[in-house]
């Protein structure tokens, strides 16, 4: 549906943006019928592309706030901490400084995966989604207006770290509530694509961040120093140095606000998900209406019992979907998978009713509400605690090397290019290196992969991706590790090559997956807690291993770490490659399949039954393919 058909919908009780709150639907239309008709509209309709821009844009500004930090530490280092150089001269960010600032963005971002997911489930997806963009907005204004005071009456390092941790809690917020949104508006072909396509945002935001400070160093250029390693020459600070580089990371950062005020109108007028409607407030009535309307789906008259095409908007033709055909009094076999057949009998039989006399699974199936006793029950009695640690550890698994070589890109970018026969660069050639180099290493990388893994998501599961690429991404850091200190010494361009390979390994495998695969195998009553608990042990991985890096790495001399770093840095690859293992141990025996024998994947509806469902669909396929 185009953004204008979107904001123009009809209003009530107000004359605010919005989509209109449908109290009265088809009264002629049985309950049970419109609830079926309403998931196989949605499963049969089109690739929605507004749903994917409206989430995007604000993952995209995620990310660039995220990834942000690598690109402005270096100038706040030469702004606020000229006096502590390292053994060339160089001013940088005191290291627990770093750290803090690092650890407060990311725990910031656990507490907002958790609290907003948990909220989206209770409260409402559409109530929350658009609350997380308004806290990045205000953390980042705040973020700019850090400062040290008049003569240091403050201190920097405690603004930055606060403010860090409250742009991470808006950050966080996005990961369940972007995931869930697109899976739930996605039709069942193209779910897992809208979800990389959506995913995608965070490399095109580290692309921005990284082009965008290239640009600004550029146009700061003539008064930056380019003679010294630092803006104090002989003692005597150089100002317009000083001032260019304090303005010119509170640019780089304040551009991420652009983004997020403008997908802000979007998401405050997004409809509610139609499923946490049938699911959760059980209204059948108003899904029934907004799915003719979000998706340009047949009107039924309740009294003769035929279809009413509805109207193209403003001469506009309505989207080409199969969704047209479906009519609520059709019986329809949407997809003819063996799969939903094993599940459900609601194609092959009259409908029921009574929501107890229908197998899970089935679309006029009505799950129970969300309780302490419901969520014993499915997640303990019925075993599917085991999804909930499988998603959670391959999460933690990856992001422990993944941010551990994102967050830490300055520092390992600095040494694969830079020549220690030359010496370090001067102050505008350093900030104009980090982000250039930073945009060839890592950006090409996670493009290509994400890319790549928009492609490959239509012929292969999730989880087969995932587990791959644990492996993939194991090879890579062994070869790296062990190679570090001679091809830093002999081969710097092939250590580029390794770094970005695994860079496209990190997008074309676990670091899109553990993003889709928790917004689709949990019911729709916990699948927003889930996702933000999954996410949250991510970001605890990430947690950690800055706390490793800072701490099982630093050399008790300041001045000497740039060395020890170059020389050691090969072991957390190795020690990174033993979490690859495991993420792959734990892909292959606790994470489900979510697709069916013929690659296509299953209903949020038949994937929400949990374990014991999914498990004999399995076991059934598997006898499949030996018979076959």
């Amino acid at each position: 549906m185009g953004v204008r058909k979107w904001m123009e919908r009809p209003t009530v009780r107000g004359h605010h943006v919005g989509v209109e709150d449908l109290t009265e639907g088809q009264q002629g239309v049985p309950e049970s019928k419109r609830r079926k008709w309403a998931l196989q509209t949605i499963d049969a309709s089109p690739f929605q592309v507004w749903v994917v821009v409206v989430a995007g844009i604000g993952f995209l500004t995620d990310s660039f706030g995220l990834f942000a930090l690598n690109v402005v530490t270096p100038m706040i280092g030469y702004v606020y901490w000229p006096d502590n150089l390292d053994n060339d001269g160089v001013p940088q960010v005191p290291s627990s400084v770093k750290t803090a600032m690092m650890c407060s963005t990311l725990a910031g971002t656990m507490i907002g995966q958790i609290a907003f997911g948990f909220a989206a489930d209770v409260l409402g997806r559409r109530k929350m989604y658009g609350m997380e963009l308004v806290v990045i907005i205000v953390g980042t204004m705040l973020l700019l207006m850090s400062s040290s005071g008049e003569k240091n009456s403050m201190n920097v390092s405690g603004w930055l770290i606060a403010w860090r941790a409250v742009m991470g809690i808006g950050i966080g917020a996005d990961y369940p509530l972007s995931a869930v949104i697109v899976a739930e508006f996605a039709p069942r072909k193209f779910r897992a694509r809208m979800m990389s396509w959506v995913f995608f945002a965070q490399p095109m935001g580290q692309l921005l961040a990284n082009v965008l400070s290239l640009a600004a160093v550029e146009g700061y250029r003539p008064y930056i120093t380019n003679t010294e390693m630092s803006c104090s020459v002989d003692g005597v600070d150089d100002l317009d140095c000083f001032r260019s580089i304090d303005r010119l990371w509170r640019l780089v950062i304040g551009i991420g606000i652009i983004p997020a005020v403008l997908a802000l109108s979007f998401r405050f007028t997004i409809p509610e998900s139609p499923r946490y409607k049938l699911d959760i407030l059980q209204n059948a009535s108003t899904v029934y209406e907004d799915t003719k309307n979000y998706y340009g789906a047949p009107e039924l008259d309740a009294e003769h019992g035929e279809l009413e095409i509805l109207p193209s908007h403003e001469g506009q033709p309505r989207p080409s979907t199969s969704a047209s055909e479906i009519a609520p009094d059709d019986v329809v076999d949407y997809n003819s998978d063996d799969d939903e057949h094993r599940s459900s009998t609601a194609f092959t039989r009259p409908v029921v009713t009574s929501s107890n006399e229908l197998p899970p699974g089935d679309p006029n199936y009505i799950p129970p509400l969300a309780s302490w006793a419901d969520a014993k029950n499915f997640f303990i009695t019925e075993g599917n605690w085991q999804y909930l640690l499988g998603t959670s550890l391959a999460w933690l698994f990856l992001d422990f090397a993944f941010y551990g070589l994102g967050l830490s890109s300055p520092q390992i970018v600095s040494h694969i290019w830079q020549n220690p026969n030359v010496g370090r660069p001067k102050v505008f050639d350093s900030l104009r290196d980090n982000s250039l180099h930073t945009l060839v290493m890592v950006s090409i990388g996670t493009i290509i992969g994400g890319l790549l893994m928009i492609k490959v998501i239509k012929y292969a599961s999730p989880k087969v991706i995932q587990f791959w690429g644990f492996l993939v991404l194991f090879v890579l850091f062994i070869v790296t590790g062990s190679a570090w200190t001679k091809l830093l010494d002999t081969s710097r361009s092939g250590l580029i090559v390794l770094y970005v390979l695994s860079h496209i390994a990190f997008n074309l495998g676990p670091n899109v997956t553990t993003f889709i695969i928790p917004a689709e195998i949990f019911p729709t009553r916990y699948r927003c807690t889930c996702h933000g608990i999954a996410a949250a042990a991510g970001k605890l991985g990430s947690w950690v291993v800055q706390i490793f890096l800072a701490y099982a790495f630093q050399n008790d001399n300041q001045g000497e770490q740039y060395d020890w770093e170059r020389e050691n840095f090969g072991h957390v690859l190795q020690v990174m490659s033993a979490f690859m293992v495991a993420g792959a141990v734990v892909t292959y025996f606790l994470v489900p399949e979510t697709r069916d024998h013929d690659n296509k994947s299953r209903t949020l509806e038949v994937l929400a039954c949990g374990k014991k469902v999914i498990d004999e669909l399995n076991r059934q396929r598997q006898r499949e393919d030996e018979e076959n």
